[in-house]
């Protein structure tokens, strides 16, 4: 740790890209980024339920109980 704080941080190797990102006020996003898109979530989960390319809908509180009452009566 030492080191590190010795080290100049625009010639620095690990440093660097983060450095220049802030000076460009941007936020440092690596090229090898393991990190999924944003929403990639909600796309993962209407695929593990079945949805397939159903759109998403936003609903009332009330309509919701009213879907969720004649649901329960099917059953």
């Amino acid at each position: 740790m030492v080191l590190l704080t010795n080290i100049p941080l625009d010639i620095s190797v690990f440093y660097a890209p983060y450095y220049k990102a802030m000076q460009d006020g941007e936020d440092y996003v690596s090229e090898h980024s393991n990190t999924p898109p944003k929403g990639w979530w909600k796309k993962e989960l209407d695929r593990r339920r079945g949805r397939g390319n159903k759109p998403r809908t936003q609903v009332s509180a009330e309509q919701f109980v009213k879907e969720s009452r004649r649901q329960g009566t099917k059953r």
